[in-house]
């Protein structure tokens, strides 16, 4: 404070500046009021968070359940590693689109959204469809398509500017045009059989089945899919997010370091989220999750560096302990019962 005021400024200063006793009104007033600015920053700050993680209303209407189809797995290969499983693709068919199109199946997002390009080129190969004008929207409205037999009507729809511009030639290959969002589980239950590939949204989880599954509680809150399950000797509430396919488990890179095998070499590759490259990286892990008696390997853990703070406030102000993603129930049959609150195994 006294730099560059000359020899014996210093003293100087110290005299001058000593404060004068403040009555004990006024400095009770100035604690009071930095307390009160903290705690309506603090009150804003969840208010600001937890409208972050709100999703808009559901739109999202299922009838004439179940919905039952064969789901088909998309393969990706980044950074030279084989993704044979990177993305669930659930078949549905559109009004008047001889095509069969495929949805992305994607827990970790709150509400369902369509791609303009495909959308685009569907239009122009059957100009007959509904959905005219919605490429060039940013939303459409009053879409409907089928899961098997099961009906879904969406009053609306965000429409994002991505996606394939052409058709493919092979008629059978997959073609995407948007993403089912975790809407569709609402009051809903979803038996999703990994091993034989089989899609199936149920009013209610069938009673043979359930008395063949363990158990945990299960939390929708704003429509995102939270788990309570034992891992590291802990309880701990994990994200279910069958978008991330990919890996088994996504956490904080302090928890992947102590969930890593020492010494392992880390694998890392290129992620795309909605059009922004990420890095992930992923080691073999000892770790297993606890469902009851059930104890699911997880065999690898990751972390993603790059991830803006927004995300990173998302995950913290959550309190989740991680994302899981399909790798760890890839040879079981799961229920995700939304209505009942439960997630279960079905053992084997």
């Amino acid at each position: 404070m006294t730099q560059g005021l000359g020899p014996g400024a210093g003293y100087f200063w110290a005299i001058q500046t000593t404060p004068l006793p403040i009555p004990m009104r006024p400095l009770f007033k100035v604690i009071f009021s930095v307390l009160a600015l903290l705690v309506a920053s603090g009150i804003g700050g969840y208010f600001y968070m937890r409208r972050q993680f709100m999703p808009p209303p559901n739109q999202l209407v299922v009838t004439e359940l179940p919905a039952t189809c064969s789901f088909a797995w998309l393969a990706d290969t980044a950074a030279g590693r084989a993704m044979p499983h990177a993305a669930v693709l659930v078949p549905v068919q559109l009004p008047g689109c001889p095509r069969t199109c495929y949805l992305q199946f994607d827990t970790g997002a709150p509400y369902s959204v369509l791609y303009a390009k495909p959308l685009a080129a569907l239009q122009a190969r059957y100009p007959a469809l509904p959905f005219v004008g919605a490429a060039q929207l940013d939303t459409a409205r009053n879409f409907r398509f089928a899961i098997g037999q099961g009906q879904v009507q969406a009053r609306w729809l965000k429409v994002l500017n991505t996606g394939a511009t052409q058709l493919p030639a092979d008629s059978t290959a997959p073609f995407v045009i948007g993403t089912l969002g975790a809407d569709v589980l609402a009051g809903q239950a979803l038996v999703l059989d990994y091993a034989n590939r089989r899609f199936s949204l149920v009013a209610q989880v069938p009673a043979n089945l359930a008395r063949q599954a363990t158990f945990v509680p299960l939390a929708f809150t704003n429509r995102r899919v939270l788990l309570n399950m034992g891992l590291q000797g802990e309880d701990k509430q994990l994200l279910f997010d069958t978008g991330s396919s990919a890996f088994a488990l996504l956490t904080d890179q302090a928890n992947w370091q102590a969930m890593a095998i020492p010494g392992a070499p880390a694998h890392t590759v290129g992620v795309n989220s909605w059009g922004k490259t990420l890095t992930a990286y992923t080691v073999p892990t000892a770790a297993a999750l606890q469902l009851g008696g059930v104890t699911l390997p997880l065999r690898t853990v990751s972390y993603i560096e790059n991830t803006d703070w927004k995300q990173n406030l998302l995950m913290r102000f959550s309190g989740m302990g991680g994302m899981l993603g399909n790798e760890p129930f890839r040879q079981h049959t799961v229920i995700m019962d939304v209505r009942g609150e439960r997630f279960g195994v079905v053992r084997r």
